[in-house]
């Protein structure tokens, strides 16, 4: 018997998640720039490997997320949600598009082959109030990026995925 509430206690010790905070939650899809849906993330121009969460106090600061592991995920995840660790409050959020080597790529992306991309989060950043204990939800938004050459590039009449 001794044993069995042992191994109870165990399990239900490996369940807990700590509540310093609380946590925002989105799901994404990624676009060309002119409505075609993007397959592939690997498709994006410039490639976009993850997703970070910015959240931005309302009253001014620096973002809580910026640098922070934690509030990235694979972009082909399409969903994430950040530990809840934000101190409750109002915040500008946000969806950031991000390249392999970590860096945000809103804004036009000098390529190698010469030219520029552009990435960006398809909306502006959303007010939201965050309590202690809750998960606050972004809803759907939608990552604007070009469509990579190898993957139909400006060919508006064909999805932009891998031949």
């Amino acid at each position: 018997m001794a044993r069995i509430v042992a191994l109870l206690l165990a399990l239900a010790a490996t369940g807990c998640v700590s509540i310093d905070g609380g946590a925002v939650e989105a799901s994404w899809d990624v676009h060309a720039s002119d409505g075609r849906g993007i397959a592939d993330c690997s498709c994006t121009c410039p490639a976009v490997a993850k997703v970070r969460f910015s959240v931005v106090p309302a009253a001014g600061g620096t973002d809580l997320c910026a640098g922070r592991a934690a509030c990235q995920f694979p972009c082909q995840a399409k969903h994430g949600a950040t530990p809840f660790d934000i101190p409750a409050g109002a915040y500008a959020l946000a969806l950031v598009p991000v390249g392999s080597d970590g860096q945000d790529l809103t804004g036009a992306v000098p390529q190698a082959a010469g030219g520029t991309c552009l990435a960006h989060s398809g909306v502006d950043p959303i007010p939201r109030t965050i309590g202690k204990g809750q998960l606050t939800q972004l809803n759907a938004v939608v990552i604007e990026a070009d469509c990579a050459p190898l993957c139909g590039g400006s060919d508006s009449t064909k999805v932009c995925t891998q031949p």
